[in-house]
């Protein structure tokens, strides 16, 4: 009984996918515009479903806050806190969505048509900072980074070079953030008709852009300016692990990621700490190790992967040195005003 019942929800799964697969594209060569901004497609064989590009584009928030963090980090020695300060780099990260158009489209076309967004596998994300020159020379647009993503997350995270996260913080704490937004740029696939109506496969572009509605005044906790000269002291080893994977949405198959960090205690014993990332933790852990560290000693880890099989992927050990252990496998292009590093 319950292999039949295995058996048939198995085909039933496949029916449900072959379904799907076959209401999945618009048609492009019937657009249509509702209210005089939102465009549609109808579906290439149902005619009760239309697909629409969305006219709107936003910072995501949850819990009230928005999905957003910039964390700048410095080296200020900590026996000369006046001294100068060193700018090290720094990460931004935000969430954004598509305004949802399917209430506007019901009243325009009636409740019994399906409305979903044109389906979307990658767009291009730039953060830009528009500032007006003085004395009525016209505005300057600079590009501070860009990002191509998978737009099943709708997340990115931009390292940022020592002269873009100076900028950018500084834009920020000067409360001039008004002049800095996000623009994305997307291509979206679905069928032609041809001269002699048949159907051949085709595609669209489409861009959006938004001002990010965030300050430091507002929003003081989405900041973070973090000393490098704070992680070490005392022969007691303080680090941070991160691992942006399941921001960015490039885990893969992956579901979980950990490391085991080991250090070497100053009595030549073993010290070990376990973090693991997944979709919903924060990704970024500090660490610190209570027990003092052997004067001038590294450290060393293992990643073990998780896989959505069951399956898990362990590496070897592996020595490490850094105070920010990065277990990221993103690719990423980032720009700013003078040489990143």
């Amino acid at each position: 009984m319950k292999r039949a019942a295995a058996v048939l929800g198995f085909l039933v799964f496949l029916w449900g996918a072959a379904a799907s697969e076959l209401l999945a594209d618009p048609l492009l060569s019937k657009p249509e515009t509702v209210g005089g901004r939102i465009l549609i497609f109808p579906d290439h064989k149902a005619a009760n479903v239309y697909y629409y590009v969305p006219a709107g584009l936003a910072l995501a928030r949850s819990f009230d806050r928005p999905q957003f963090f910039f964390y700048k980090y410095v080296y200020v020695k900590a026996d000369a806190p006046a001294g100068p300060q060193t700018i090290a780099g720094g990460v931004l990260a935000l969430t954004v969505e598509f305004t949802d158009e399917t209430a506007t489209l019901r009243q325009a076309k009636g409740a019994a048509c399906d409305f979903r967004p044109v389906p979307i596998d990658k767009l291009n994300c730039v953060l830009s900072y528009t500032k007006i020159e003085p004395e009525g020379a016209g505005e300057m647009r600079e590009k501070l980074a860009e990002r191509e993503l998978l737009w099943t997350r709708k997340s990115f995270t931009l390292p940022l070079g020592r002269d873009s996260a100076s900028y950018l913080w500084q834009v920020f704490a000067d409360g001039k953030a008004t002049g800095l937004s996000v623009e994305c740029e997307f291509t979206f696939g679905g069928y032609e008709l041809d001269d002699e109506g048949k159907l051949t496969e085709g595609e669209r572009d489409a861009r959006l852009s938004f001002a990010v509605p965030v300050s430091m005044t507002a929003d003081p906790g989405l900041f973070k300016l973090i000393n490098l000269a704070d992680k070490v002291s005392f022969n007691y080893r303080r680090m941070s692990a991160l691992c942006f994977d399941f921001v960015n949405g490039t885990n893969g198959d992956a579901v979980k990621v950990m490391v085991e960090i080991e250090i070497q205690t100053a009595k030549k014993q073993r010290d070990f700490r376990t973090i693991a990332f997944q979709a919903g933790t924060e990704p970024q852990v500090d660490l610190t190790f209570d027990i003092p560290e052997a004067k001038g000693g590294t450290y060393r880890y293992r990643v073990t992967r998780v896989l959505s099989d069951g399956r898990s992927q362990k590496s070897d050990w592996r020595a490490g040195s850094e105070m920010f252990l990065d277990l990221s496998t993103y690719s990423i292009e980032s720009h700013g005003g003078g040489t990143e590093s």
